[in-house]
């Protein structure tokens, strides 16, 4: 380009923004017909492309470059833009280089058809690179014409509609009820909306570009990493007496790769949970007070501290006791299943070792089992986990419970534990009757009893609901295979730690059984 082109398009602005609307065609609605401009030197190829697309579209004819980029700055952009590469002046290639170099923004996404007579494919690379969408060799066919223009056309209102939609978006975020922040992969703010300024009492300039750790301490950074790839919930955090739930989500943002953190004010609620497990841990101890005092006598009587008694007497003795202690288990496992709802969003976050794990339980159960002739082993200790320890032993306690229950009398139950990429895998495997397949997908839910199946006594309903949300809590899934016949097999998997690190492995998926 020569000197005086380039101070010329160095001295040209576009200083007016120019919105261009897609009018969607409704029934009964006349819809606008798309602008088309050609800019060619040669008046004898401008006129027969026009009269090429006039029946389709409204078409201007401009005879050189400048004469285009003074009506783009006078009248806006049209729908296409066929553009000659070879015109005196400022050629069709340099159109294309300014209005892609990002100074002309609101021209950025312009549709350009590229007419030229050159036809090596380096020269065809170079019009491409120079931001042409499509390019057209000369001599062209009528039809090619058309079909190249139409076909652009149809791009740009998709293009259109979609920022459209993103722009709709955008305006629901910045207006939604919860505080909406987002954080690109550096964990710096990069967007907040209107609700996030007023409950962080800063402004959009006081917050963005600034560490999510600085303005939300209790929200560690490598919470947001797993929660972005997990389904774990994340924990309740405080700002100023109210207490947010905080969830991830990928939400349309200009900055690639952003994570949008909501808030959700979760105080009244946590308010009223917190007065209900009150409650409801008022009434579990008024019941098994009495409970425990029955339960005393009973065992009295049935060592003969009351004098000798019957055979009859000692069984029914031995029945009562048998239905008091069902009756203190499931009261038990209510206040447990009553806790869950606080546990899921208050859970220890700690390196868990499965192979310690499994070795706490099994000695927990090793004064039941030794009386018997069952088996009660660990085949294999792998794995390192990230979470609440006390709750992961509640689940494991639950399942292995389970297994010797259904057990036959010379039965075994076998504990496995392995790493599997970025998550912990626990089963628990026994060889007793099994369960039916119908039953299978009702076993997790609420008040399911897989006892029934069985000639053994019925349970409470409630333990494998609670295993199922303790694992749940944890980001991790749960689940059974079984063949009646062939015995039963529980498994968990719960996210693992870098054992080098300390550190959460990312998940990509959930493993499925």
């Amino acid at each position: 380009m020569g000197r005086a082109k380039s101070g010329f398009l160095r001295a040209f602005r576009f200083d007016t923004p120019v919105w261009v609307s897609y009018v969607r065609q409704v029934p009964g609605q006349h819809q606008r017909r798309s602008r088309v401009w050609i800019v060619d030197d040669s008046r004898l190829d401008a006129e027969r492309g026009k009269q090429v697309l006039e029946a389709s579209y409204d078409v201007d004819v401009l005879g050189d470059g400048s004469a285009l980029l003074e009506r783009l700055a006078a009248q806006g952009p049209p729908d296409v833009l066929v553009l000659d590469w070879v015109m005196p002046g400022v050629s069709g290639i340099e159109v294309c280089r300014f209005l892609r170099d990002g100074k002309a923004d609101h021209y950025g996404g312009l549709p350009i058809l590229l007419l030229t007579t050159r036809s090596r494919t380096n020269e065809i690379v170079e019009g491409l690179a120079a931001g042409a969408n499509d390019y057209l060799a000369k001599p062209y066919a009528d039809s090619e014409l058309l079909a190249r223009v139409d076909s652009l056309v149809r791009w740009n209102r998709l293009l259109e509609r979609a920022q459209r939609a993103e722009a709709s978006v955008l305006q629901l975020l910045e207006h939604a009820p919860d505080p909406l922040v987002s954080v690109g992969q550096d964990n710096r703010i990069s967007y907040v909306n209107a609700e996030a300024q007023r409950v962080l009492g800063a402004s959009t300039p006081e917050l963005l570009g600034r560490p999510i750790a600085d303005v939300l301490p209790s929200l560690a950074a490598d919470q947001i990493a797993e929660a972005a790839h997990t389904a774990r919930p994340l924990d309740d955090i405080e700002i100023d007496g109210q207490i947010f739930s905080p969830s991830i989500r990928s939400l349309p943002r200009p900055d690639e790769g952003a994570l949008t953190i909501a808030l959700r004010d979760v105080t009244a609620r946590r308010q009223r949970e917190s007065r209900r497990l009150d409650f409801y841990s008022i009434i579990a101890h008024d019941l098994r007070s009495p409970l425990a005092a029955m339960l005393t006598r009973t065992e009295l009587m049935l060592r003969g501290h009351r004098g000798v008694l019957s055979t009859e007497v000692i069984a029914d003795l031995r029945k009562m006791d048998a239905n008091m202690r069902r009756l203190v288990a499931l009261i038990n496992d209510f206040l447990d299943f009553a806790r869950m709802e606080e546990a899921a969003h208050k859970m220890a976050r700690a390196r868990v070792d499965i192979g310690e794990l499994m070795t706490a339980v099994v000695d927990e159960f090793k004064p039941l089992v030794d009386n018997t002739t069952r088996e009660l082993r660990i085949e294999s200790r792998q794995g390192v986990a990230i979470g609440d320890r006390d709750r992961l032993q509640q689940v494991l306690t639950n399942l292995v419970a389970n297994a010797l229950k259904f057990s036959p009398p010379d039965g075994h139950v076998v504990l496995q534990s392995r790493q599997v990429g970025a998550w912990c895998e626990i089963t628990v495997e026994d060889n007793g009757p099994g369960i039916a397949p119908e039953l299978l997908p009702r076993l997790f839910q609420r008040y399911s009893r897989g006892p029934s199946l069985h000639s053994t006594g019925g349970g409470t309903g409630l333990g494998l609901l609670i295993v199922r949300e303790i694992v749940e809590a944890h980001g991790g899934t749960v689940g059974v295979d079984s063949t009646p016949g062939s015995g039963s097999r529980f498994w968990f998997r719960i996210p693992a730690a870098d054992p080098q690190r300390g550190e959460r492995t990312p998940a990509a998926q959930i493993l499925q059984p």
